[in-house]
């Protein structure tokens, strides 16, 4: 008796390491799946991302220009920007009938179908399409302004689309090396109030770099965004899309608008030379 005891004791460790090993098996199988699964998403992103950029490259103007300012056919779209070498040159859309035109828009939302919650070095180099949604890229704005002396523009509308502008003489950020600080930020007009103003000086911040002045806390990953923060400001142009109004949004947000926290459904930062 005590001989088939033990050989049943045997018996159920071997199915007992049997199990154990089959669900340790399996559980690899998933991570390896949910791991592959991933990359193939992020293969379909970059692919969609790099197949709209060569579309947009497609409906390029021909020439090349130092800035909007100087392509003479004065029709909005997209051109290419000459930088300081060719390697420092980019596409920009062009906005050529607002304000007696020569615009470069920096940044664009309309629609909110691109995420804005990006890393470092998405902001730093740009994302999305000139023609459409996106953000120009820190270095593209710092060699541009870096240059010349150049003005912001700022236009919003609300969800019942009433438009506003703010308007700034003078605009220019810093180097990466700086973390592309809002260094120069001119006299305000225009017929949304200053909200940037709280902001100048101060250097960008994305949720994998921490510059803003707040205590405890990052103001990137609490307003799912980068943006020149301090404290956290009272405006984010790059928050989240979404018709919600409450300082704890984190919506698109420009306090002076309307003295309130009402979402913005549309933002769009342009910059021209003053000379």
């Amino acid at each position: 008796i005590q001989s088939k005891q033990k050989q049943t004791i045997r018996l159920l460790d071997r199915v007992a390491e049997t199990l154990h090993n089959l669900q340790s098996e399996s559980l690899m199988q998933r991570e390896k799946a949910y791991k592959n699964q991933k990359e193939h998403e992020k293969r379909m992103e970059q692919f969609v991302s790099d197949l709209k950029q060569i579309r947009s490259k497609l409906n390029v103007h021909p020439g090349s220009y130092r800035s909007c300012k100087d392509e003479a056919v004065n029709v909005s779209g997209m051109y290419n920007i000459r930088g300081e070498d060719e390697s420092s040159s980019f596409v920009a859309y062009c906005e050529q009938e607002k304000f007696n035109g020569g615009w470069m828009v920096i940044q664009h939302r309309f629609v909110g179908t691109l995420d804005f919650d990006r890393h470092w070095k998405d902001y730093r180099n740009g994302f999305g399409a000139v023609n459409g949604e996106h953000w120009l890229g820190l270095e593209q704005v710092y060699q541009f302004t870096k240059q010349q002396d150049c003005e912001l523009l700022v236009e919003l509308k609300d969800f019942d689309g009433t438009y506003k502008f703010a308007r700034y003489d003078l605009f220019g950020i810093g180097s990466e090396t700086e973390q592309y600080k809002l260094k120069t930020l001119g006299e305000h007009s225009g017929t949304a109030g200053d909200s940037l103003i709280y902001n100048k000086g101060m250097k960008f911040s994305t949720s994998d770099r921490d510059n803003d002045e707040k205590y405890n806390g990052n103001c990137a990953v609490e307003c799912d965004a980068g943006w020149w923060f301090n404290d956290c400001g009272l405006t984010y142009l790059n928050g989240l899309y979404r018709n919600v109004d409450g300082p704890d949004q984190n919506n698109i947000a420009w306090y002076d608008y309307n003295n309130d926290w009402r979402a913005l459904s549309y933002s769009r930062m342009l910059i021209r030379p003053l000379d």
